[in-house]
């Protein structure tokens, strides 16, 4: 009976123990010699295989006597091994652990990455005056990471589709830590495998809390060869010291590309056309993107084909985003033996890592041009000088007329060069040419013949146009009537008897005297404001052969010597059909005499019997006189 009860009673005290031990998470109670102590273990955190640098702190609770020159050192012992700190020693040292106090000690330990899940034994060396023991503290390794993702183009507030063939395309990794120890010292490694190619074989991640959504972006290449639909991509994720995972991340490819090429001579904002001949004109293509992604690297090859030969075979795009377009330019030239029509022209698109053929439509346009004339002034009369001949040039044609110029053949003298370079005619845009020619006031009035050629790529224009030259009056003085001036004479009238020898009527007739030395208007000294208008007179309208007679009142320069002097008649008048004033300058001729007395002063100093015949009339006049006197006398 005894036996059974102490059976019984150490049964139940074991019992006791181990249920301590689970309840107070790794109490121990050790007795060694004259050691005596209890205790447990807390780690900092829950552990996981493969973690690195975890603190776990012990507490030991001197039970016995008390302790001098206490040791305290960890072991390595599976799963746990010491991570070496405290200048390379692992030795705690504890000057006194009195009875019933305690003492926590903190060791930094690594988990094996090979470490199961379970409870396991942990010791201690515990070294002292009084004793050595190893001492064994349960700690659970419960943790573990999993690790999940998936993945987006270009990131989550933008995201991107993308399609075959794309270039280093933005891809977004988001990882999701579904474990229960946040995984640290977290890497990347890619696998570049059919249809990814990333652009880096590994990226540095960091942390993963747990629960916690981390992004990761990197880059990406699609092989051209994909074909759209959702592909599973396998990562290598490490973490901690040499723990990894193999995480399957789908990635989605389901865009796709498709483009319209147009072309057009000049650019969008300014179209041309070209015709044969035609020589370094720009050519624009425009590429449209019609697919749902934004396509980058874009260029064309241009096939030279004729019609056209281009400047370059390479035009560089660049990036088209979806929906949108994009253009680029080359120079070109159209061959001369081109017929108009529309030309496909092979083009090569190149786009990512990929390219296909495509047939542009390229216009091949023909010139029509006319030549149409106008004259400014509108009519033309003898004595215009500087007339401009306008040549208007209009395309009516499709096409350009290239390298073009204009030549003009006239009976009158060009005073402007004869011919201009013009260049391009575009279509529907008239052109004016002016050229400037004299017509002499001699001419005849009539018809004549101005002869225009136009020469441009692949043609020529001959066009004559008819010149009508107006007749217009012609005001000469017929006759000039005065008597006998002589100078210093004042207000002596002078009459012009003018006549319109021409052949139309000249209207509104202004007579300007012309201002001399020696013949003047007379101004009366009463009226001086007089000298404003008195050198001019208004005599109205002069028909042809009709004479009319125009006099002025004129001084002469009592300086002036007796001669013939110049006067001269300005006549200024209006011509149905001109717009421009006409005026004609007349000269006349008027001659002054001497005095008597200027006449008979000259005779005495240049004839020698005229001066003796004076001095015998004086002599006689004389005689006469003293006869006289004397025959008074005597009565």
């Amino acid at each position: 009976m005894d036996k059974r009860i102490r059976k019984i009673s150490i049964g139940t005290l074991l019992f006791i123990i181990f249920f301590e031990i689970l309840a107070f998470n790794s109490i121990f109670i050790a007795s060694s010699n004259q050691i005596e102590l209890t205790g447990f273990a807390k780690p900092s955190e829950l552990l996981a295989p493969g973690e690195t640098e975890v603190p776990i702190t012990f507490t030991i609770i001197n039970l016995g006597q008390t302790l001098y020159n206490v040791d305290i050192s960890p072991v390595n012992t599976y799963p746990l091994s010491i991570y070496s700190y405290y200048n390379s020693t692992d030795i705690i040292n504890i000057p006194e652990l009195a009875t019933g106090s305690e003492v926590n000690v903190t060791f930094i330990y690594n988990v094996l990455p090979s470490a199961k899940d379970g409870v396991y034994k942990i010791p201690l060396q515990i070294n002292s005056s009084e004793g050595s023991e190893k001492e064994y503290f349960t700690i659970p390794v419960l943790g573990y990471v999993k690790i999940s993702g998936e993945a987006v183009w270009g990131s989550e507030s933008s995201p991107l589709v993308v399609s075959p063939g794309e270039d280093n395309v933005p891809l977004t990794l988001i990882l999701i830590n579904d474990g229960n120890v946040m995984a640290n010292n977290v890497s990347i490694t890619f696998a570049n495998k059919y249809p990814l190619k990333f652009e880096q074989n590994s990226t540095f991640v960091g942390y993963l809390p747990v629960g916690e959504p981390v992004e990761v972006p990197v880059y990406a290449s699609i092989d051209s060869n994909a074909t759209p639909g959702v592909y599973n991509v396998l990562m290598r994720v490490h973490y901690f010291n040499n723990s990894l995972q193999n995480v399957t991340i789908p990635v989605s490819i389901n865009g796709y590309e498709n483009f319209s090429i147009s072309a057009i001579w000049g650019s969008t904002s300014e179209p041309i056309t070209a015709s044969p001949g035609s020589i370094q004109l720009p050519l624009t293509f425009i590429v449209k993107n019609l697919g749902d992604v934004t396509v980058t690297n874009v260029s064309l090859t241009i096939v030279k084909e004729y019609p056209i030969s281009t400047s370059q075979n390479n035009i560089y795009i660049g990036i088209i985003p979806a929906g949108e377009e994009n253009l680029g330019s080359i120079t070109a030239n159209v061959y001369p033996n081109a017929t108009p029509g529309v030309y496909y022209i092979p083009v090569i698109i190149h786009y990512f890592d990929t390219k296909s053929l495509e047939y542009v439509p390229i216009v091949i346009s023909s010139p029509k041009i006319s030549i149409n004339m106008i004259t400014l002034p509108p009519q033309v009369f003898p004595g215009f000088y500087n007339v401009r001949i306008e040549a208007i040039l209009t395309n009516y044609g499709t096409g350009i007329a290239q390298d073009a110029n204009i030549s003009l053949q006239s009976p009158f003298q060009i005073v402007s060069p004869d011919n201009f370079s013009i260049g391009a005619i575009p279509v529907g845009k008239p052109i004016n040419v002016t050229f400037l020619i004299n017509v002499p006031n001699s001419t005849t009035p009539g018809n004549y013949t101005l002869k225009f050629t136009v020469n441009y790529d692949g043609g020529k224009i001959i066009k004559d146009e008819k010149l009508t030259i107006y007749p217009k009056a012609n005001i000469i003085i017929e006759r000039v009537i005065y008597h006998n001036i002589t100078p210093g004479s004042s207000k002596v009238p002078i009459t012009f008897t003018l006549e319109n020898d021409g052949s139309a009527t000249a209207k509104n007739i202004v007579v300007y005297l012309g201002s001399s030395n020696v013949i003047q208007p007379y101004v009366s000294t009463s009226n001086p404001l007089a000298a404003l208008t008195a050198s001019e007179q208004e005599i109205g309208d002069l028909k042809p052969g009709q004479s009319i007679n125009v006099t002025y009142i004129v001084d002469i320069s009592g300086g002036a010597s007796h001669g013939t002097y110049p006067v001269t008649l300005i006549m200024v008048w209006n011509q149905t059909g001109s717009l421009i004033p006409f005026e004609e300058s007349q000269v006349a001729n008027i001659t002054l005499s001497q005095s008597i007395f200027t006449q008979f002063t000259k005779d005495l100093t240049t004839n020698p019997l005229i001066l003796l015949l004076v001095i015998i009339i004086i002599v006689l006049i004389i005689v006469v006189a003293v006869v006289a006197a004397r025959s008074r006398g005597k009565k």
